[in-house]
């Protein structure tokens, strides 16, 4: 029998990474892996001078044991591309990293592969893109972002045309992208001319939903049979919280629908969870009142669990440069056909809600707009279940194989297409001769 076709995952972000792109690259890689050899190149977790995130192990549990992950150490640069990044003057912040991947590549790249290169962070293009330049093997860029449109916003609109280069390099060394949303795909073949057929829609993939035994969903010991009065209705939010999300605003709408309804407002409990950084601190721990509690980071499956049995799933963003974007927060609720309230701009997210008939959606910065969509959803239970309804049809729609057949489509392509050469190493990499230095520098 034929061995399957390897394959290079460049992923700087990968469990136990906790939550946010980590989660959708480890899904990638498990769906992947049933057609390829995958090889994970990934970031080791360490802490950073400003930057960390959070580590959720149990989301190791997941990974198929035929999953080869190569871990590579961050450079000791003493957090000056974090500060750099940070001010806005580098277009990344995890470039020591890359530079140590870049060192290690002859003990990380053994053999013929495509490589697959994902966005954000940067750090992954960079790699992915001196990797095919260097050993010749075709590259797939899979924009989970869109990089060069958000690194120009606000006062680094003055770089604006020097990112735009950086990222037309990228493309033009690609033999295939991926993109998120049809808009981003569009605004790719805009900005850098390129044929249709060379980009295509590839939506953000969860995990399956964990389904809740029954027992955890009965009442307490001694209630059954009785008249019990409902329980309350749960809002929930789980994921980042920052100026992008800005989920603060789900407090201050139930604090809106407390003051001017409190019989209803009693009928919601609002719970949120995520990491407690200063934005948290800031923003959001002032608005938490009675009935709504801030639940910190808890791991993976948890966090499923509790979300499992709410009753409405909320979703924020909370800056138009990010209209573009679908969160993969959007992608959970779907599949746990949980019915959603949302804060969104006009744009890929709010469509994919409203055109399907997912929940609600209002502006950026309309609580009351929010409180009166709270309300709605807790006196219309048709109307939960009219959502629920469209939401098992999207479930569908979204389904992780569907864009996992994608992703193979394009890697297919790219191996039958003759592109992966027989020589493990083009001249280019024998031009420099390097010791095998690089398993001392990891350490």
């Amino acid at each position: 029998m034929s061995r399957k076709p390897k394959v290079y995952f460049v992923a700087c972000a990968f469990p136990p990474f906790g939550r946010g792109n980590a989660i959708t690259n480890a899904c990638v890689a498990n769906g992947l892996s049933e057609f390829f050899r995958v090889q994970v190149i990934c970031k080791e977790l360490s802490g950073g001078l400003l930057l960390n995130y959070q580590e959720d192990a149990s989301l190791l549990d997941d990974l198929p044991s035929d999953l080869t992950v190569s871990r590579v150490a961050g450079g000791r640069w003493l957090g000056i591309d974090e500060i750099l990044y940070g001010i806005g003057l580098l277009p990344c912040y995890y470039l020591s990293w890359a530079w140590k991947v870049w060192r290690q590549r002859r003990r990380l790249v053994r053999e013929p592969g495509v490589i697959m290169a994902v966005y954000p962070v940067f750090s992954d293009l960079l790699v992915g893109y001196l990797l095919s330049w260097a050993y010749g093997y075709p590259l797939l860029v899979d924009f989970r972002d869109d990089f060069s449109g958000v690194m120009s916003r606000g006062w680094r609109k003055i770089l604006s045309g020097w990112y735009r280069r950086m990222e037309a390099g990228l493309v033009r060394q690609a033999d295939g992208i991926t993109v998120t949303t049809e808009t981003l795909k569009a605004d790719m073949i805009r900005r850098h001319g390129l044929a249709a057929e060379k980009v295509s829609v590839v939506y953000n993939i969860v995990p399956e939903a964990p389904k809740i035994a029954a027992e955890a969903l009965a009442p307490p010991d001694g209630s059954a049979g009785e008249a019990a009065a409902p329980r309350p209705l749960v809002v929930t939010y789980a994921g980042a919280i920052s100026r992008i999300q800005r989920p603060e605003i789900l407090l201050r709408a139930y604090a809106c629908l407390g003051a001017s309804k409190p019989g209803l407002a009693d009928r919601l409990r609002v719970e949120l969870y995520g990491p407690e950084r200063p934005y948290y601190r800031r923003h959001v721990r002032p608005h938490l009142t009675a009935g709504a509690t801030f639940g910190g980071f808890l791991p993976k499956r948890q966090i499923d669990a509790v979300q499992a049995t709410a009753d409405i799933g909320f979703l924020s963003l909370g800056d138009a440069t990010y209209a573009y974007a679908t969160p993969t927060k959007l992608f959970d609720y779907i599949a746990l056909e949980l019915p959603i309230v949302a804060v969104l701009p006009a744009g890929a997210a709010r469509d994919i809600i409203v055109e399907r008939g997912l929940g609600l959606v209002v502006d950026i910065g309309d609580v009351g707009g929010l409180a009166r969509c709270l309300e709605r959803m807790a006196q219309d239970a048709d109307l939960r279940c009219r959502c629920g309804q469209s939401l098992r049809a999207a479930r569908d729609e979204f389904a992780a194989q569907r864009q996992i057949a994608e992703w193979r489509r394009q890697l297919d392509r790219l191996v039958s297409g003759g592109a992966v050469p027989a020589v493990s190493a083009s001249g280019r990499d024998a031009v420099e001769e390097e010791t095998e230095i690089a398993m001392v520098e990891s350490r």
